[in-house]
Order: C-alpha cells, then sequence, then structure tokens
C-alpha cells in the first residue's frame, strides 16, 4: 500500500525546477532505476522504495529530484520521448534519400527494444495504463512533432520524386509512427517473437516493408 508521503506532493511546485545541477548522476540513476522498477513490476505495483533501493540510493534522495511516483513516471516518459523524437529530427537532418531516411527511422526505434527492452516496455504499456500519463512526454505535442517530421522527409521524398506524389505526408507519417508502435508492442508483449535477434531482424524487415511498400513509385 502506498505510504501518505507516495500519494502526497512534499514539496512546493517552484521545488521541481531547483534541481541541484552537482550532482545530476544521481538524477539520471534514479530514472533509469525506476524504469527497470517500472518494467518489472509496473507504475501501480512498485513503490519509491524499490526505486531508491534499485538505484543504490538513500530513499529521501528520490524525494530531493521527484516530487513523487507519478512525478518520476512522467519524467521516464519525458526523457524517453525526447531521444526518440532526437533520433527522429536527427534522421531527417542527415543523408540519404527520404526512403533511405524513413528506413532508418523504423531501424532506430527497433533497435532501441534490443537495447533498452525496459525503457520501451515502459512507454508502451504504462502510457496506456496510467492516468494522466499524457500529460509529461507522451503529449498531443509531442506525437505531432513526431508526425512533422516523418512527413517532412515524405515530403522531400515527394519532391525528388523519391516517394509516390499521390501518398498524404500526414497520414503516411501517423502510418509510420502506428506500425512501429504495434511490432514494438507485439516484441513487448512476445506476440511476435523478441527472445531471439532473429526475432528483432524479422520485425525490422516487416516494417520497413510495410511502409516503404506503400509509399515507393510502382
Amino acid at each position: 500500500m502506498s505510504s501518505s508521503r507516495e500519494r502526497h506532493d512534499r514539496r512546493p511546485p517552484s521545488a521541481l525546477r531547483a534541481i541541484d545541477d552537482g550532482e545530476p548522476e544521481k538524477r539520471r540513476a534514479i530514472l533509469h532505476a525506476a524504469v527497470r522498477v517500472f518494467a518489472e513490476k509496473g507504475y501501480h505495483g512498485c513503490r519509491i522504495a524499490d526505486v531508491a533501493r534499485q538505484a543504490g540510493v538513500a530513499y529521501g534522495l528520490v524525494y530531493h529530484y521527484f516530487q513523487n511516483k507519478e512525478e518520476l513516471l512522467e519524467s521516464v516518459f519525458a526523457e524517453q520521448w525526447t531521444i526518440f523524437i532526437g533520433a527522429l529530427q536527427a534522421i531527417s537532418d542527415g543523408p540519404g534519400t527520404a526512403p533511405e531516411q524513413l528506413t532508418g527511422m523504423c531501424h532506430f526505434a527497433i533497435d532501441v527494444f534490443r537495447t533498452a527492452p525496459a525503457a520501451v516496455r515502459v512507454l508502451l504499456l504504462e502510457v496506456a495504463r496510467t492516468p494522466n500519463s499524457l500529460r509529461a512526454g507522451s503529449t498531443r505535442q509531442t506525437f505531432e512533432h513526431a508526425v512533422r517530421i516523418v512527413a517532412d522527409v515524405v515530403r522531400r521524398g515527394q519532391e525528388r520524386e523519391e516517394i509516390r506524389r499521390d501518398v498524404d505526408p500526414l497520414i503516411a507519417a501517423a502510418g509510420l509512427l502506428g506500425a512501429l508502435e504495434m511490432s514494438l508492442t507485439g516484441l513487448v508483449t512476445g506476440v511476435v517473437g523478441g527472445e531471439r535477434e532473429e526475432d528483432i531482424e524479422r520485425v525490422k524487415k516487416g516494417v520497413v516493408d510495410l511502409v516503404l511498400g506503400g509509399v515507393l513509385p510502382g
């Protein structure tokens, strides 16, 4: 059962901005520990004490950086979405044709499951289970940002005749992100495998074939 400290904010909102810049590594350690604990026990099944134990820090230090468990989860969401959006933008700004960049985006997202399966599990499953989770990172604005980045790649591809001109860039972008979300969910839940390296490679190829099959010129 959650303690009263976990049910109520212990610090005023202004204190959220008063992070100790001298010890950012401890905040990161707590966030990374939270990812592991949330992935293992779920948001509702874990306690702040579990996170502190996993991070190897004092119980009270968690409250130095995060006012309660909800803010800790929101910070995990925000961090993971920032990484994802940054990666999409970097691929969009980098070299390659539009099909190559779309492929790179798909490969990056699926490879995250290979290197950080706990983070993917938390990002996909806890968003749906947790009230108010869309306030942090997983917002409509974040999704719109991701769609715009992918849509811009599609538009540039259309201008260079690498992508079919009759394709709606926004729908293509939403379709790519939707295919990634469901494919990753399939990996997280084991519906499409995920234990073996060949499972991940099979999903990567399947997503790319599906996405590019709908936008490449005939």
